[in-house]
């Protein structure tokens, strides 16, 4: 397209996985844009952790997979909404083993593509 500029931002470039490792109980963590392919493992049994995903509205368009690995083993991983400050409903909270979620944000709302938290 002639007289077009593309904008891309840094979040439309390949997702590398990065995998989380949760050692302390309630522990917090801010999800970003780029941060798309998540495993995330508890250190203890009894430890809890919030994940907070990005703003809907900065992670327009993008797919969001994230894993809880440990599961049973290990401690609850409860995905929150920064825009109500409250766990994902229905599927937030990520308890049994392979506990797993695929995301999109339409820039309004978080949609469930995939729902494998048992």
């Amino acid at each position: 397209m002639q007289g077009k500029q593309q904008i891309r931002r840094d979040s439309d470039h390949v997702a590398l996985p990065i995998f989380l490792t949760i050692d302390a109980d309630n522990t917090n963590y801010q999800l970003t844009c780029a941060q798309r392919v998540v495993h995330i493992t508890t250190a203890l049994s009894d430890d809890a952790a919030i994940v907070w995903l990005p703003p809907v509205a900065e992670a327009v368009g993008l797919f969001f997979c994230i894993t809880a690995t440990t599961g049973a083993s290990g401690g609850d991983i409860s995905l929150y909404v920064r825009e109500t400050g409250a766990e994902l409903t229905t599927n937030g909270d990520m308890d049994a083993d392979d506990d797993h979620i695929i995301l999109f944000s339409d820039g309004v709302n978080w949609r469930t593509v995939l729902d494998g938290v048992a």
